[in-house]
C-alpha cells in the first residue's frame, strides 16, 4: 500500500526515474572507462570517455558525477536534497556494477593509479583540483541555457583527459585523471575483486582532488552570478526611471469652427427659426 502511494505521486515517480536513469548512465559510463583506463593511449582513453558523456548526458540527462550533482544542488535550491541523494546513491550503485563487470568479469586486469615517476602526489591532487573546477563551471553555466550543454560538458572531460597523460612528464603512472570520485571508488572495487594485489594508495587523489575542486567552482560561480544579477537589477531600475521621467505633452484639441455655411445653425449663423413660429 505504501510503495502503491508513492507511485501514485509524480513527484515519487520523477525521483525514481532519475534514480534509474542515473544509475544506468553512470553504470555504462563505468563500463566504457573500465574497458579504456590504461589501455592503448592516453588521447584514445579520452575520446572514448568525453564522447560517452556526451551521448549519456543527452540521452539520460544524467550527470555522472557526485560532484557535479553536489554543485547543482548548491547553486539550485528548486534541485532539492532528496533529489541530489538519489543520484549521488544511482552514480555509486552503477559505478561499482560497472566496475565489477569491465574490470573483473570482462577485462580481468589489475588497474594502476599510482602517480608517475616524474610526478608527485601533490601535482597530481592539484591538477584534479583545477580541472573538476572547470568542469563544474562549465557544466552550471551551460545547464538549461543552450542545447549545447551535453557537448561542451563531454568536451571538458575528453580535453582534461588527454591533457593528464601528456603534461609534466605524465601526471599518472598509467591511465589518466577521473575527476570522479564515483568513478574512481567503481574501478578500484572491480580492479580489487578481480585481484588483491590491486594498489589502492594513491585513489584518494581521485576523491578528494574533485570534491576540493568542485567547491571552489561553486564559490566562483556563485560570486560572478551575483554580480551580473547586480548589473541586471541596476539596468532594470535605471530603465523604469527612464520610464517614469518621460515627458507626457498634453495636446489641446482645436476648437469647433464658428458656425457659418454648411453649419445647421442657418445662414451666416443665425438661429434659423422653427417652421411653426414662421406662420
Amino acid at each position: 500500500m505504501c510503495c502503491g502511494g508513492m507511485m501514485q505521486s509524480a513527484v515519487a515517480r520523477s525521483l525514481l526515474a532519475e534514480f534509474l536513469c542515473e544509475t544506468l548512465a553512470t553504470f555504462f559510463f563505468t563500463v566504457i572507462a573500465g574497458l579504456s583506463y590504461g589501455a592503448g593511449t592516453t588521447i584514445d582513453g579520452a575520446i572514448i570517455l568525453g564522447l560517452s558523456v556526451i551521448f549519456l548526458h543527452q540521452s539520460e540527462k544524467a550527470h555522472l558525477n557526485p560532484v557535479v550533482s553536489i554543485a547543482v544542488a548548491l547553486c539550485d535550491f528548486d534541485f532539492g536534497w532528496v533529489n541530489l541523494f538519489l543520484r549521488i546513491l544511482g552514480q555509486l550503485l552503477g559505478a561499482i556494477l560497472g566496475g565489477l563487470l569491465a574490470v573483473d568479469a570482462w577485462r580481468q586486469t589489475v588497474l594502476q593509479f599510482q602517480v608517475g615517476a616524474s610526478s608527485t602526489g601533490y601535482r597530481a591532487l592539484l591538477f584534479e583540483v583545477v580541472f573538476t573546477c572547470l568542469l563544474v563551471l562549465v557544466y552550471l553555466r551551460s545547464r538549461g541555457k543552450t542545447v549545447l550543454a551535453p557537448v561542451v560538458h563531454g568536451l571538458t572531460y575528453l580535453v582534461a583527459l588527454a591533457v593528464s597523460g601528456n603534461s609534466f612528464g605524465r601526471i599518472y603512472f598509467v591511465g589518466m585523471a577521473l575527476l570522479n570520485p564515483a568513478l574512481a571508488i567503481g574501478l578500484v572495487i572491480g580492479s580489487a575483486a578481480y585481484s588483491t594485489l590491486t594498489d589502492e594508495g594513491d585513489i584518494w587523489l581521485f576523491i578528494v582532488g574533485p570534491f576540493i575542486g568542485a567547491l571552489l567552482g561553486v564559490v566562483f560561480y556563485q560570486l560572478t552570478s551575483s554580480l551580473d544579477d547586480e548589473w541586471e537589477e541596476e539596468t532594470i531600475q535605471t530603465t523604469e526611471e527612464q520610464i517614469r521621467t518621460t515627458v507626457i505633452e498634453d495636446r489641446k484639441v482645436a476648437q469647433p469652427v464658428q458656425p457659418g455655411y454648411g453649419n445647421t445653425g442657418g445662414y451666416g449663423g443665425q438661429v434659423e427659426m422653427q417652421r411653426g413660429n414662421a406662420y
